[in-house]
């Protein structure tokens, strides 16, 4: 029996969940499956409404005590969960083609198949942050001195947050404490790692690989992508972290950038969509250029349409 395990992020409203829950309702899952909604800081005011998207939608709910990072609530939910398999997928999710879960569990009866998932990187922080600073980096194949790029990643995250990041010394501060957490705990590039958006393994692998303490955004992305994440652990255990399309293939890490999944082509095969590539995909093609270089380095493909 599989566990599909949902979170809910309070803080982001009720647009997530309902556009999963759509999607979830619009998907078949091709597998036997239980759905469990984790709430992780859902306050009071918001029970109503979530009810409501809830309403005729068979799941069972988990509350966890206090506010947590994704991959924290996550390993909460393990302690509650006596399901072989967990498929996480997080709060801005939405399936994309039917029997999603089916693909993905098919994937983990590959050979030595440790983890799957939707689509997976190349990305390095700490190579990002090595250029930013003008140090030697994979990056600066792609991004010679002068170039745009780092200005054109301040737009995105100041859209992505809604509100302009800070100016004057105030930016130079908060680059300079960016930077630094950046470089602490990362692999230079290419670091693959598959994405947490939504991914799938073996419950007794999952209760291992989570089982370190997650309390800052930056252990968060260690965790996904760093030194000791947990496809580093999955991969230095002899086992396979496999990126799974919309049509079923799998694909180990050197050929995630042409499986048009995540940043690369059209992500015409992408199985299932989150925030990050949704900024792709309403992306002109210059922005997108500059999206596919940071996750694959001068292994990106070129975008449809450029």
């Amino acid at each position: 029996m599989i566990a599909v395990v949902h979170l809910i992020w309070g803080p982001l409203g009720l647009d997530p969940p309902r556009r999963f829950l759509a999607s979830y309702n619009a998907q078949p899952a091709g597998a036997e499956h239980e759905l469990v909604v984790v709430l992780n800081g859902v306050e009071d005011s918001q029970r109503a409404g979530l009810e409501a998207e809830l309403a005729g939608v068979v799941h069972r709910t988990i509350e966890l005590p206090r506010p947590v990072q994704d991959l924290g609530a996550y390993a909460q939910a393990l302690e509650h969960l006596e399901h072989d398999r967990i498929c996480f997928v997080n709060s801005h999710s939405e399936l994309l083609t039917g029997d999603w879960l089916r693909k993905l569990d098919l994937a983990l009866e590959e050979p030595r198949a440790g983890l799957v998932g939707a689509s997976g990187s190349w990305a390095s922080l700490r190579s990002y942050a090595l250029r930013r600073l003008g140090l030697p980096s994979a990056y600066g194949r792609v991004w010679p001195r002068g170039s745009s790029a780092f200005e054109e990643f301040r737009r995105i995250e100041s859209e992505r947050a809604g509100a302009p990041l800070p100016r004057g010394l105030r930016s130079y501060l908060y680059t300079a404490r960016t930077l630094a957490d950046m470089t602490f705990g990362f692999n230079r590039f290419p670091a693959p790692h598959l994405r947490t958006n939504a991914f799938m393994g073996e419950r007794s692998l999952l209760a291992r690989l989570l089982e370190a303490g997650v309390r800052r955004k930056f252990n968060a992305y260690r965790m996904e992508s760093g030194r000791g994440s947990i496809t580093a652990q999955v991969l230095e255990s002899g086992l396979r972290a496999l990126v799974v399309d919309s049509e079923g293939s799998v694909s180990d890490s050197d050929g995630w950038p042409d499986s048009e999944t995540f940043w690369s082509g059209t992500q015409r095969r992408l199985l299932i969509s989150d925030n990050q590539t949704r900024i792709y995909q309403s992306a002109d093609p210059r922005r997108r250029i500059l999206l596919a270089q940071y996750a694959w380095g001068d292994r990106a493909p070129t975008p449809s349409g450029t």
